[in-house]
This record gives structure tokens, sequence and C-alpha cells, in this order.
């Protein structure tokens, strides 16, 4: 688009070359004078003006808008067309350049759409993996994302969990690889900058080093694995990685805790700690857990008495939670970090009572399979359990594969 008289050019040229004794080309709006020297350029002419195109398209329009010196005040001719688009960004372009300076030292980002496509996954739906209830939800979904916009680690972590969430569940199946391949280029980025940072927590980054830690507890038990049908030890093997992990990473940031409490972040604490009576299957069969584990403690000296009874104890606790009905993913992480150390060591070593405790687990998961990041973990570990132990060890965790699979598990076991 151009400024010029519905005439001919003035001979005058404009004000400025006119000041400046110098030959005007009279180009509109703006002579080529005057735009090497950035100087405002005024033509002195009380006639009237059009905003135009430079060139007349052939029997399309012809002007955009223009003035006159009618005595209406209004435009003595109407509106002949609506303006192309590349008349309208032909005008938004002279306006960026109008400031060289500030053209010159703003560069803006391109735009990522699939970032972009993740951060509203976030917002939209993957938030409310890891939110409890009402009251978490606004810090999961807005303040988790606002702490991330000063701490890129946090914000690859979103990233991460939001890609893993569509690559699991997202209605478009072509691109789940894509979106598996994003999550974990999104994860790697974050573990490598939360590293750096992980002898360093303070005030100012304590609310994203625990937001992120909590990011990758629900992104590892996410993270799809390919059983191995031929080798039951692989997935009790990955399940032990995930346990490992998510004790891990809670332990790292267990000092900043006590100070979050204080913090707009401290609904995420105020867990209701309310616990339901167990029905009376459940205490019998933990009893019986516990009176198997004394019996081992008298046959075996080497039988871990006291830490499979406190995992035991710490079971029945969390399984008075699942029965008041709190089924947030609090649960699956509060037994793992719970759990002695030892005891992962005893699964580590394979040992039989260890993996019975860990088919019981397989009850806590089955009632938390509604959320996408636990669906496949009740079904995996109790089948890979029942297919390493014994005929010694499996009826201890008949309960459990009937809790798991169903009161005919036996018939349905190999079908799953």
């Amino acid at each position: 688009m151009a400024l010029r008289r519905p005439h001919r050019k003035s001979r005058h040229g404009c004000l400025e070359c006119k000041r400046r004794r110098v030959k005007c080309d009279e180009a509109r709006p703006t002579c080529s004078n005057c735009a090497k020297r950035h100087a405002e350029c005024e033509y002195g002419s009380s006639s009237s003006l059009l905003w135009a195109n430079e060139e007349q398209p052939t029997g399309s329009t012809r002007s955009i808008f223009r003035t006159s010196g009618s005595e209406s005040g209004y435009p003595t001719e109407s509106i002949l067309g609506s303006p192309t688009a590349s008349d309208s960004l032909g005008i938004l372009g002279r306006l960026n350049n109008a400031n060289p300076e500030s053209t010159a030292t703003t560069i803006i980002p391109t735009l990522n759409l699939h970032d972009l496509e993740l951060m509203t996954q976030w917002c939209n739906t993957t938030y409310l993996t890891l939110s409890r209830n009402e009251t978490t939800h606004e810090i999961w979904r807005n303040a988790v994302p606002q702490e991330a916009l000063s701490h890129p680690f946090l914000m690859h972590g979103i990233l991460a969990l939001s890609a893993l969430h569509l690559a699991r569940m997202g209605p478009d199946a072509s691109r789940r690889t894509a979106h598996l391949n994003r999550a974990v280029a999104h994860q790697n980025q974050a573990l490598t900058l939360f590293r750096e940072l992980l002898g360093d927590i303070q005030e100012s980054n304590a609310k994203a080093m625990f937001a992120f830690a909590s990011i990758v507890v629900v992104y590892t038990f996410g993270f799809p694995h390919s059983p191995d049908v031929q080798d039951p030890w692989s997935c009790i093997d990955d399940f032990h990685q995930v346990l490992v992990l998510t004790r891990g990473i809670q332990q790292v940031i267990k000092s900043p805790t006590t100070s979050l409490k204080e913090t707009s972040f401290a609904p995420i604490f105020n867990v209701d700690e309310t616990r339901a009576a167990l029905p009376q299957e459940t205490t019998t069969v933990l009893f019986q857990l516990q009176e198997a584990n004394n019996t081992c403690g008298m046959q075996d000296p080497g039988h871990e008495t006291e830490i499979y009874g406190i995992t035991i104890d710490k079971m029945a606790d969390m399984l008075s939670w699942i029965y008041a009905g709190v089924t947030a993913t609090v649960v699956a992480g509060r037994w793992a970090i719970g759990l002695p150390p030892r005891y992962l060591e005893l699964l580590r070593e394979r040992e039989s009572f260890a993996l019975v405790m860990l088919a019981h687990y397989g009850v806590l998961l089955q009632y938390l399979k509604h959320r996408w990041c636990f669906d496949e973990w009740c079904v995996r570990v109790a089948k890979a359990v029942w297919a390493i132990l014994d005929d010694q060890w499996r009826p201890l965790v008949h309960w459990a594969m009937q809790e798991i699979l169903g009161q005919n598990y036996l018939e349905r076991i190999d079908t799953l």
C-alpha cells in the first residue's frame, strides 16, 4: 500500500527534502531520502489524499479508504472493496519497519506448536493425574506451570509427562510414537537440569523441585515397558526399578517438604488421613501373611522377619486408605516411599517372600488402574509373580490374585 495523490505528483517533493534542498522522488508515504534517514516525511499539500494499492488490480478492489474535503465531512466516494491479505500484511510490515531500532533488538522466537499442544494437554487433562481433589487442582494446573516459567527443568518435565500421556492415551494412534519420542527427549533434558540442582535446593526452587519429583514418579510408572512373556523376571526387574526411583526421587526432596507446607503448595501436603476399617477377609489375609512371616523366621535364620513385618503393616495402612475411598496417585507413592530400603534389596535378590508382598502391592494398583499411569502394572505384576512362585508359596498370593484377576483367575491367567 502507498499513500499518493489522486492525480499528478507534486513538483516540489516533501517538505524535508525541500528544506535540505535535495531532489525528492516523491515516493509515498515515505520518500527514499527520508526512509534512509528515518526522518518524518511530510508533503505540504491541501489536496485530498487516498490510501490505495500501489498497483491497481484489474476488475477488483481499487481503493481501501478515501478522504475528501467535502462539506459533509464524509468520503465523497464509497469504499469499493475490502483490503486483500497482501494489502493488510503490507501495512503491518511498514508499521513494524517504522522503528528500525526496535526491530533490530527484538527477536520473536518461532512458535513451537508441538510444545504448545503439550501444554494444552497438561492444562486440560494431564494435571489431574497428580491432583488429588478440587483443592489441589488449581496448584497442579496453574501454579506449577507458573513455576515452570522460571525453572526450565520443570517445564521440560511438564511437557514430558503430557507427551507420555498422549502416547499412552491419545486418540491419534498414528502419532503415538512421535509423542513417545518427544516425551523421552523432554525428560532427558529435564533430568540433566534437575541433577545440577540436587545439591542446591533452596527456597527459590523448592516448589519446582518438589513438583518435578512428583512428575518423575508418575512418568516412571506410566512409561510403557514391553513385557517379555518368556521371562517373568523382566517384569519384576522393571517394576523394581520403578520402586527404587520412586523412593529415591522422593528422598531427595524430603528436606524442603517441611518449608513447603507453609507456602501456597500446602494443600498438596494436607492429605486426608481418614482410614477405614479393613473388611474381615482382608484382615484375615494380612494376619495370615504375618503368621507365615513369623514361621519363615523360625525356620530360616536368614529370613528378614522384621523387614517383612514392617512391609505388611505398611500394606495394611495403604489398604485402609483405599477402603476409605482414597484412590489418588499418592497411595502408590506412599507405599513405595514408606518401604524399608532393605525390602527393595530383598526383591532384587529375588526372595520369594518379597515377591509375595509385591503381589499384594498389585492390589493397591488394581484400585488405581483408572489412572492411566497404573493401568497395566497390576495385571503384569500379578502374572509375573504367579509364574515365578512355586506351589509352596502360591497359596499366600491367592487373595491378591483374586482381587486383581477375579475369582476364576486360574482359568484366565494364561489368556490375559
